[in-house]
């Protein structure tokens, strides 16, 4: 019997090969990491994303409140997925579409991990959101390559009939 609950114990079978050290040690300590919490936004008209990363267990809570009262329009939760290092994340979209910026100081995030007595709470601030769009790198990126491209054509060019025998044909 003690040999067949040896053989079932998920804590003796992680101890045997450890897959992720650091996950080993937050099970057996019950250890408890708090996120880092960050709002992003792809442009301007996409939703706000609140993302809590780095968290640990995955017993945690991600809302939007208004006022201190927890939305449920104009809200999608994503799910708790897991992070290479043992940790978690989790984000959760507010559609600002129903929001005016005189309001967006009365909308904040909220994050709960089970065990916790504190919450961390973010603040909807235009100042505080992470963007990708405030300066268009694709497009300028794509015009240096295309322009370093375009020189070294014109160089291999010239070195070529500098140097191949492209000389013109003598007048007699």
């Amino acid at each position: 019997m003690f040999s067949e609950f040896m053989l079932h114990s998920p804590l003796l079978l992680s101890v045997s090969r450890p897959e992720n050290p650091r996950l080993l040690v937050q099970k057996c300590l019950k250890v408890t990491d708090l996120p880092s919490v960050s709002l992003l936004q792809k442009s301007p008209s996409s939703p706000v994303s609140c993302h809590a990363t780095g968290f640990y267990p995955d017993r945690a809570t991600l809302i939007w409140r208004k006022d201190g009262e927890e939305l449920h329009e104009d809200v999608d939760h994503g799910e708790i997925l897991p992070n290479h290092d043992g940790s978690f994340q989790m984000s959760v979209d507010l559609k600002l579409s129903s929001v005016t910026p005189e309001d967006w100081s009365r909308y904040d995030c909220v994050f709960h991990l089970s065990g916790v007595k504190d919450d961390i709470v973010t603040k909807l601030d235009k100042a505080e959101i992470r963007t990708n769009w405030g300066f268009p790198a694709g497009p300028v990126i794509g015009a240096v390559v295309g322009l370093l491209i375009l020189i070294c054509i014109t160089g291999l060019f010239l070195w070529r009939r500098n140097n191949d025998g492209f000389q013109p044909a003598n007048n007699v």
